[in-house]
């Protein structure tokens, strides 16, 4: 009796954990005469690079309860640290560089050493003294916590309210989509994606649309105070909204120091993205460290699943199980998983392209966020099989070509029939089913889903529920004969991409 308990407990925990809660939206906002594929509308100037954003107040980003972002940095740009109201998914499109997340309780693990041997992003001296302190010989060194290395395909995993920055340090422009997901049950404020600045007197990127939408904070906003001639700066940043006695007591620096906090002696153009002169000084591992790992390519030698290669095969296959943060806590969790052109895909067809997922499997942090994403590749005039997600939202972006992109709804309308184009988004609703037929050499596609397990029905092809259904019934549903309804199970044997449509290549089961 005690192990039957025990057994159902673990089940009931198990199945708890792999709930994922969303808050629910406003009726009909999932009611769709037709869908349309979304560009950005804003773009912000910054120093270092810009930032666009697609406009959240449309219905099908409403219904999907997520916002999206592209952010440009250009070589030496430094993304100011900020965080959000929402988890974020991050892919790096394009790019390689450093990022940071800022763990609260965490220790700082990566410290500046008193001797030499450690290698930098820039040989430069530190300029960080203690107050009152001129000789370079009593310089405090530094430490923070952990910097990561990114490049081009790395999907990044950020937790609500956990500060995030970003470098790029090299000649590439690191180009990079942000879903904010708005109605994670970890956004205890309204639907509205926010930003929290923590440098700079920038504007907000999607403040436009909070002010076009007509809504106000649902807390009371305290006006400015005048002291003499001053009065109290109120900018983005949120140390701008505090008073200067405040700051100088809480970190216990000058005047000055506090003026630059709260971003008092910005420039206009810098926003939330400056050019570093000279580079950035990173804290990185030694280049010994580094070239005793196997796999010689850049991307993978700073794969953090890489890092341990003793425990690499048994740790991946025994670590699906766990969900109780014995394994993994939060200070030294994985934040990234390469995601792009992979030479493993999970899904491979030498004649139609290949899909590539990062699930809480694969990455654990993500059943934390509640998300997973899919980059996928179709070739010129391949597609892949209608299919629907059982328990998310799809957001598709079109990284690179172009593709036929059918979408229908519960009632078999087709609500999308267009052709989806380099820098499009679209929204694909739970239980919508949807296809695509690559137009172009190569259709590159980035999906964004609003659940760390998301499951996939397949309509078409092998393991299908066409396939899966019996031909009694199959016959029967579609009034077909026995023949034809052993043709349409059969015909398809490819499970998800289907090579360019060739009359002669049918095969027909006896």
């Amino acid at each position: 009796k005690l192990l039957a308990l025990s057994l159902c407990f673990c089940v009931l925990v198990l199945g708890a954990s792999s709930v994922t809660f969303r808050q629910g939206g406003e009726e009909n906002e999932c009611q769709f005469q037709r869908l349309n594929a979304q560009r950005p509308d804003n773009r912000i100037e910054s120093e270092g690079g810009y930032i666009e954003t697609w406009n959240p107040n449309n219905q099908e980003f409403q219904c999907a309860g997520v916002a999206l972002s592209r952010t440009v940095l250009r070589r030496n740009a430094l993304r100011r640290p900020f965080y959000s109201n929402a988890p974020l998914e991050i892919y790096v499109q394009q790019g390689s560089g450093y990022f940071g997340l800022i763990f609260p309780g965490c220790p700082s693990t990566y410290e500046e050493p008193a001797q030499e041997g450690r290698r930098y992003q820039s040989q430069k001296p530190s300029r960080r003294f203690q107050v009152g302190q001129d000789d370079p010989s009593q310089q405090q060194q530094d430490s923070h916590q952990k910097v990561h290395r990114f490049d081009e395909g790395d999907l990044i995993a950020v937790p609500t309210g956990v500060a995030f920055w970003m470098y790029n340090d090299e000649d590439t422009d690191v180009v990079t989509v942000t879903l904010s997901d708005t109605s994670s049950i970890h956004n205890q404020l309204d639907q509205f994606p926010r930003r929290f600045y923590l440098a700079g007197n920038q504007e907000q990127e999607f403040l436009r649309y909070q002010q076009q939408q007509g809504s106000r904070p649902h807390y009371r906003q305290i006006s400015p105070r005048v002291r003499g001639d001053e009065q109290e700066n109120e900018g983005s940043n949120i140390f701008s909204g505090f008073a200067q006695e405040f700051l100088q007591h809480a970190f216990q620096v000058d005047r000055q120091t506090v003026e630059n906090l709260r971003g008092e002696n910005e420039r206009e153009e810098q926003g939330a993205i400056v050019t570093v002169k000279g580079g950035l000084r990173i804290l990185s591992p030694d280049e010994e460290d580094e070239s005793s790992r196997s796999p010689p390519s850049r991307r993978e030698e700073f794969d953090e699943d890489r890092s341990r290669p003793q425990q690499r095969g048994k740790y991946d296959e025994n670590r699906r199980g766990y969900k109780n943060g014995i394994e993994e806590t939060i200070c030294s969790a994985s934040v990234k998983k390469n995601l792009g052109r992979s030479s493993n895909p999970d899904i491979y067809n030498p004649q139609a392209g290949s899909l590539r997922s990062v699930n809480e499997l694969d990455l654990p942090i993500l059943g934390w966020l509640g998300l997973s994403a899919q980059h996928g590749t179709i070739y010129r005039n391949a597609m892949f099989v209608p299919h629907y997600t059982l328990n998310a939202h799809t957001i598709v972006v079109a990284l690179n070509g172009r593709a036929h992109v059918q979408v229908v709804d519960s009632n078999g309308n087709r609500v999308y029939d267009e052709e989806l184009q380099e820098g499009h988004v679209l929204v694909v609703p739970q239980n919508f089913a949807v296809a695509a037929k690559a137009q172009s050499e190569n259709y590159e596609y980035l999906a964004f889903k609003t659940d760390s397990r998301p499951s996939i029905a397949n309509l078409a092809g092998e393991n299908s529920i066409i396939d899966n259904l019996p031909e009694e019934v199959v016959a029967n549903s579609y009034r077909l004969p026995r023949e034809q309804a052993r043709q349409l199970k059969n015909n398809n044997p490819f499970k998800f991409f289907v090579p360019p449509f060739d009359h002669q290549s049918m095969r027909e089961v006896a």
